[in-house]
This record gives structure tokens, sequence and C-alpha cells, in this order.
């Protein structure tokens, strides 16, 4: 479930990236923690990184299974058709406990956030330049598909930097040298390690099912293949 980690990363780049400049603090925000945990884990964004994610896995599975890769191989189209199949599951099981892992996440933020620092984050994350940023760090992970968190933060964090313009700037520096900012730091970790472990729960838990989906969707295409 790497790359889920990877997709809640997106919230929390832009903390690290700010130049020591001074400005107006962005715009005013309540500090509620579900509203914070909101834009860190938005339902449409995160079904379509989990399935570009569970993509890439469901590849390198094949390529290190001798038996999975002659099959596949014989068989052009089948890796695409059989790993949709499954990471459209896999989606499906991770929005229905969506909830689940929010919940985790708003005790994590409430306990190590005041109000105030919750409020200047979410401030930023809806400002004109959070929003860019954040926008331009999904479309690279949807683009790319890193295959571990650790690429993923890299990716996110130079495409969210990309082409600010110095109307960006001020916000950007705000924010980063806030208390908010330092904070994020703390809240960063703890966020990556329950959204991992609650993912790996999830798998772990729903292994036969994800194992019938993928049994099923191999026959279907096997089955149509010799029909031709």
């Amino acid at each position: 479930m790497k790359a889920l980690a990877t997709a809640l990363l997106i919230a929390l780049t832009a903390p690290g990236l700010a130049t020591a400049q001074t400005a107006s603090a962005p715009a005013a925000a309540t500090g509620d923690p579900a509203r914070l945990v909101g834009l860190i884990v938005p339902d449409q964004q995160m079904s379509t990184l989990i399935g570009a994610g569970f993509r890439t896995l469901f590849a390198t599975a094949i390529a290190g299974d001798p038996k999975a890769k002659a099959l596949y191989e014989a068989n052009p189209g089948m890796q695409d058709f059989v790993g949709g199949r499954v990471a459209d599951a896999l989606a499906g099981l991770i929005r229905a406990d969506l909830p689940e892992l929010r919940t985790q996440l708003v005790a994590i933020v409430r306990e190590e956030m005041e109000p105030d620092e919750i409020a200047d984050t979410i401030g930023f994350f809806e400002s004109p330049t959070g929003t860019k940023m954040r926008a331009r760090a999904i479309a690279a992970l949807q683009q790319q598909t890193p295959a571990t968190a650790e690429q993923g933060q890299q990716a996110a964090a130079q495409a969210a930097i990309a082409d600010l313009t110095p109307d960006d700037y001020p916000v950007l520096t705000t924010f980063g040298t806030s208390s908010a900012a330092k904070k994020m730091q703390i809240v960063n970790p703890k966020i990556m390690a329950a959204s991992q472990a609650w993912g790996q729960q999830i798998v772990s838990v729903n292994a036969a099912r994800l194992k019938a989906v993928r049994d099923v969707a191999e026959a279907e295409f096997l089955a149509k293949a010799k029909a031709k």
C-alpha cells in the first residue's frame, strides 16, 4: 500500500517548500480537524491514485512470477484487463473504509495541533496557491505512478512548485515559517504510519476476495481470447 501513503503525502508536501520571505497571512479558516483531514484524503483523487498505484505494483508482481509472466506475455492485454479489475475492487474497498481512516487521522490532528494551527493549514491548502500546488502534485502522481512513498513525495514536491509566480511566494512563505507548518512535520509521519497500517489491514482482510477477483478476471480474459 505504498501508493496509498504516497497519495496521503500530497497535502503534506508544501510545509517544507517555503523560502525566507515576509508576507501577509493566508485567508482565515476554521480550525476543524475533520475539514483538514478532508483535504488530506480527498475521495475522488484517492480512488484514481490507488488504482494507478496498484497497477504498478501488479505489474511488478507479475514480472517476479515466472509462471504468471509467461501466461501474461502469451496473452497481450491480459495484464491491463486483470489489473484493472482488481484495482477497481481494491478502490471500492478503500472508499468504503475511508471513514475509518479519517477518524484515525482526525484524532492525530486534534492531538498534535492547536485550533489556530489547523485553521492556518486549512487556509493555506484552500488558498489559490495551495490549491494550485495540490492539484499539480496530484496530477504528477497520476501521470508518473511512483513505486514508493519517497519517490512520490519527491515527484509531488517538484510538481507542486513548478511554475510558481511571484504572487504565490507570499502565501507560501508565510505558511512555511508558521508554527502550523512546523506541526505538520510532526503530524506527517504519524499520518503516514496510520495510513500504511490501515491500508495493509484492508489488503490482508480482503486478500481472498481480491484473489477471487483476479482469478475470475483471468478466466474471463482467456475465455474471450479463445473464442476469437
